[in-house]
């Protein structure tokens, strides 16, 4: 996407985020989502985007935010975001490989006893959720759930960089790089609201295109609060309405299928919601202090401030970023409608645009049946016997537990036909 020169220069911010954070976050993961672009997310100019990386020693990641002059750009952060690629093989979900069996708190790791009393929210996540956890559900819930309880070795994905590459090239074509300072998780935060209140500004003053879009809320009363990134907002001033359109890039040159269409729909549904809620005032501040451990009051660092004022925006605190933030967007319209662009890695061509038709009841109703795996209110599910395909890529599918029992239903059923017969 190229943007209009004359909106300004546009820089991305990066921060750097000291060790004693991980405490309170648990381990963090191997790249960032939220998102999309890992170790270096970056924004259009008119939006902006957060994201951290993992240096060499893995173990300090770098924040990440991309803004605006005037605007402050779009956050996430790897520490808020797992893992994932909009680049997508034939027939595989977007995913990545977690290593670690067990949850850290306070740099301990808890006995496997305490871990079997605890909820998959609370094993697995700090509490809260990415939109990359829900849409691996909707791909194979039992495959989630082995990703993390057994030790595996993360393997680079060749398809999933080059889509990562892929963005990151249209995005570099506008902008540049700032470093500020975050010394907390407040101040995470705040890139991450700053990065979302350029993209609201990009609106209101009048741009058409925001890219790498922070969203967040608790959608369907659920109250689990559920955080994502989404590729790309426009906006059409004469009508007054907001597109979504989500980027996948494929290895072929070809279509994706029936299930990864059906991943991707569930996804870009859900990013609808969040956002929605946020300009229909859904989303409470004081929800989202306590699901995150934060505090609303407390100083946000001299570098956040300072970025914040270079921005117009004045702010001593979380609590007045949040309220400026959700004025503003409040201001806006709801997405109007939803596309996915399929891209070919290797020309760089678009393959085809697929607008999906938001149904919110289906979406619901599929988060709900989600919600209850999190909440240990049901055990994992693998897929639908139409879906079996997906087992022979799998890297559990020798020792899956839902797999032998389907396997075992089959052979009573067959052992019974065989009776009657």
């Amino acid at each position: 996407m190229h943007m209009d020169s004359s909106s300004g220069d546009a820089y991305k911010v990066e921060a750097y985020v000291l060790e004693e954070i991980f405490s309170e976050w648990g381990d963090p993961p191997s790249m960032s989502e939220v998102d999309k672009n890992a170790n270096s997310a970056t924004t259009s100019k008119e939006t902006p985007c957060f994201s951290t990386s993992m240096n060499a020693e893995g173990t300090k990641p770098e924040v990440s935010t991309n803004s605006t002059i005037g605007n402050v750009s779009s956050a996430t952060t790897s520490i808020d975001t797992p893992s994932t690629s909009t680049a997508t093989n034939d027939d595989e979900p977007e995913q990545e490989a977690y290593t670690t069996s067990s949850t850290r708190r306070g740099g301990a790791e808890e006995s496997k006893d305490d871990d079997q009393c605890l909820s998959p929210l609370e094993r697995f996540r700090p509490g809260y959720l990415w939109v990359t956890d829900l849409t691996r559900q909707n791909w194979c819930e039992q495959q989630l759930y082995y990703s993390f309880t057994i030790p595996t070795i993360a393997e680079e994905n060749p398809v999933m960089t080059a889509g990562t590459d892929y963005h990151l090239a249209r995005e570099l074509a506008t902008h540049d790089i700032v470093k500020v300072d975050v010394q907390s998780s407040e101040d995470i935060w705040a890139v991450k609201m700053l990065n979302l209140h350029s993209a609201v500004c990009t609106f209101l003053h009048g741009g058409i295109v925001a890219r790498e879009v922070p969203v967040f809320g608790a959608p369907f009363k659920e109250d689990i609060l559920i955080v994502g990134l989404i590729d790309e907002l426009r906006f059409d001033p004469s009508n007054y309405t907001i597109d979504l359109i989500e980027l996948k890039t494929r290895l072929s040159s070809t279509m994706p299928s029936r299930s990864q269409r059906k991943q991707h729909n569930f996804q870009v549904s859900v990013y609808k919601t969040l956002f929605d809620d946020l300009v229909q005032g859904k989303v409470s501040k004081q929800f989202m202090a306590s699901t995150l451990k934060i505090n609303l009051h407390k100083e946000l660092g001299d570098s956040i401030r300072g970025h914040a004022e270079k921005q117009f925006v004045v702010i001593k605190s979380l609590n007045d970023l949040m309220d400026i933030i959700f004025h503003k967007i409040q201001t806006l319209t709801c997405i109007s409608q939803v596309f996915i662009e399929y891209v070919h890695q290797e020309s760089k061509q678009t393959i085809g645009h697929m607008e999906v038709e938001y149904d919110a009841v289906k979406v619901s109703d599929l988060y709900k049946k989600y919600v209850k795996f999190w909440r240990g209110n049901r055990r994992a599910d693998g897929v639908d016997i139409e879906d079996a395909w997906k087992c022979q890529r799998c890297d559990f599918n020798s020792i899956c537990e839902w797999r032998k029992k389907k396997s075992a239903e089959c052979e009573q059923r067959n052992k019974k036909n065989a009776k009657i017969k």
